[in-house]
């Protein structure tokens, strides 16, 4: 942007005006957030942290302060902020992901933080995502069940908060409310420290919520007085992106004794033939990323193995982050990411 009437041109840096955070609307009308809301603010909140995860950046403070809607013709678009806590959860110069240790304080807000991160863990891709389940059932509950535990120090009360989040089963954290909310949390707490999280899964969940209730997105949340006039064709409906390998593949590694877990639904088919996992008899499990997988034990040795052969693929093999933890399940090689008519 340009400012005129000198003698020189100046570029200056314009900030955006945005509305009030996603707290205070909650706060506003009484902790009263609908379903349909709930939904339509989970998959805009999946679609913004998808796009920082991509830029190999977790935001390590997930919570409703930190989330904003815009003003005036983009009050319906939610924006995320306060990135000071942020991290590269990719080292550039190994091209791998950072390795997982223990014994760390807590980075973030106790009440949304994950048991892994609550436990002392390196945080990852899956602590942001276990965050959003947690804020999602906040919108619906209106409390969690940590919440307002008095103890006379931060430490003692970060324990407790733990212990509570173990002991708070997914079905008891979301009796009540649609199955795919119980389905949301069990998927997010059981994600392994370097994997890719299935971010359309998620957004596939909330949507069969909606259409379960008979609405639809058309962003006439809680808060608003009128439902807006958006036109189809507006920025929010026509964003659709897509993640960029520059011709390399990111590979996802499965113990195969952990299969049935994946999505935790009975509804969708998973079986092995040829060493390969196919999921509803397709050869990929995330309908962004498009990529095989395969059994832990059975990781191909070189690019030449028949079965890579036959898929006309490469095969980047890589170490996980740290062999010495039994959680580090997935190899994944470097990519970059690019997203058109990106909202923050």
């Amino acid at each position: 942007m340009k400012m005129y009437g000198c003698n020189h041109d100046y570029n200056i840096l314009v900030m955006e005006l945005l509305g009030p955070s996603l707290e205070t609307l909650f706060q506003s009308i009484y902790k009263n957030f609908s379903l349909k809301t709930v939904c339509m603010i989970g998959i805009q909140i999946l679609d913004r942290i998808e796009y920082v995860h991509s830029r190999k950046i977790i935001h390590r403070d997930i919570k409703p302060d930190n989330f904003v809607i815009g003003e005036d013709d983009k009050s319906h678009i939610i924006y995320i902020l306060d990135f000071g806590l942020a991290k590269k959860y990719w080292n550039s110069s190994s091209k791998s992901h950072i390795p997982y240790i223990e014994g760390k304080r807590l980075t973030g807000t106790a009440r949304y933080a994950s048991i892994n991160a609550l436990s002392g863990c390196e945080q990852s891709r899956r602590d942001d995502l276990e965050s959003i389940a947690y804020i999602l059932m906040y919108f619906l509950k209106g409390r969690l069940p940590w919440q307002g535990i008095k103890v006379g120090n931060k430490d003692e009360r970060y324990r407790k908060i733990l212990e509570k989040k173990k002991s708070t089963s997914s079905k008891e954290l979301c009796d009540g409310f649609p199955r795919e909310m119980e389905i949301f949390v069990n998927y997010t707490k059981n994600l392994e420290f370097t994997e890719v999280p299935d971010y359309d899964y998620l957004r596939r969940l909330l949507k069969n919520i909606l259409v379960k209730i008979k609405e639809s997105i058309d962003f006439y949340y809680d808060w608003e007085e009128e439902k807006p006039n958006i036109d189809k064709n507006n920025i929010i409906y026509t964003n659709n992106y897509h993640i960029e390998y520059n011709g390399k593949n990111e590979w996802l590694i499965r113990n195969k004794n952990r299969n049935n877990r994946y999505h935790n639904s009975n509804s969708r088919s998973i079986k092995k033939l040829n060493n390969v996992i196919y999921v509803n008899n397709v050869a990929k499990v995330n309908n962004i990323y498009s990529k095989p997988v395969f059994a832990i034990n059975q990781i191909p040795s070189n690019k030449n193995n028949n079965n890579i052969a036959s898929l006309n693929i490469n095969f980047h093999h890589l170490k996980t982050a740290d062999n010495s933890h039994n959680g580090s399940r997935v190899n994944e090689t470097n990519y970059t990411s690019s997203r058109i008519y990106v909202y923050k």
